[in-house]
């Protein structure tokens, strides 16, 4: 029988295992950045950072000798296109036309790009790899640079002058808009400030009287921006989302308030009922007629 040499399977074992994790390590680490890791500029820049990096990968497998090693830099590459597909249509909201087409172009490409490989498994030169990763890097710093020093989106508070209480103060009554502007050649995510608001001046005759209470309960004032889920704005675009109010309040069906845009919460509980709306964190303390 012939002898086996432990030794040499031993190695060959020990650096399959350590390559096939790098790689599996590496292409978890694109994926998690693409779909978890926000860094406050626009999808368009954090996509051409991720495909710097993959080019980088991509060079890395076109200058080595190692054919295992460049078969597992291409899966790198390929699983994490795949992923950096999917996040742009989830991103832009594509519909299911979109993603199978998309598919197929991916499947066109990479069966196409099998007729190219040299006898070593390459698609470029090793120069030309590091050229292309050398531009890509070019294109994502420049492309970046222009999107943190354009400052993202803006946003504009519009409330309405009154509201009158038709039905339930506790429905979706429309007090505000939000307009969102994006005065940048990049799409945007919306991410609205925390706008709050709060029931100023005298509510007492709205306030609900409980029994077992002796005191009555304050009225509760709270809007919310129906701004979506995942929401972009196009380059020089704008998109406009309400404001609705929850008032905790009885009493106010064919009541009419004004409706004022204030700093913060006002302290004072005299005079005429009316909303204050305002920026900033909502504070249950503050946020409330007494």
């Amino acid at each position: 029988m012939r002898p086996v040499n432990r030794t040499a399977m031993v190695d060959i074992d020990s650096e399959t295992l350590f390559n096939g994790a790098a790689a599996v390590l590496t292409t978890i680490a694109a994926l998690f950045f693409v779909f978890n890791v926000e860094l406050g500029v626009s999808p368009v820049s954090k996509i051409l950072l991720t495909l710097a990096f993959l080019a980088g990968v991509f060079a890395l497998s076109q200058g080595t000798d190692d054919r295992q090693l460049t078969l597992l830099a291409y899966g790198v590459v390929v699983v994490s296109v795949v992923g950096i597909f999917f996040n742009l249509v989830n991103t832009f909201d594509a519909g299911s036309a979109v993603v199978v087409a998309g598919l197929l172009t991916l499947a066109a490409l990479l069966f196409g790009l099998r007729t190219r490989f040299d006898d070593q498994n390459r698609l470029l030169t090793a120069t030309q790899a590091r050229s292309l990763f050398g531009g890509l890097v070019v294109i994502a710093v420049l492309v970046l640079a222009v999107d943190v020093g354009t400052g993202g989106l803006a946003y504009e508070l519009q409330p309405q002058s009154q509201i009158e209480i038709t039905e339930s103060p506790r429905g979706d009554n429309r007090v505000a808009s939000v307009v969102v502007s994006n005065p940048t050649p990049l799409p945007e995510r919306v991410e609205t400030p925390d706008y709050a608001a709060c029931a100023a001046g005298d509510w007492s005759e709205y306030r609900y009287a409980e029994p077992e209470r002796e005191r009555r309960p304050p009225v509760r004032a709270n809007i919310n921006v129906d701004d979506g889920y995942n929401e972009h704005v196009m380059s020089f675009g704008s998109k406009t989302y309400p404001v609705t109010l929850y008032l905790d309040a009885t009493n106010t069906t064919g009541e009419t308030f004004p409706i004022q845009r204030t700093d913060a919460c006002p302290s004072d509980d005299s005079g005429a009922p009316y909303i204050a709306i305002f920026e900033g964190p909502d504070d249950p303390r503050r946020a409330v007629a007494v």
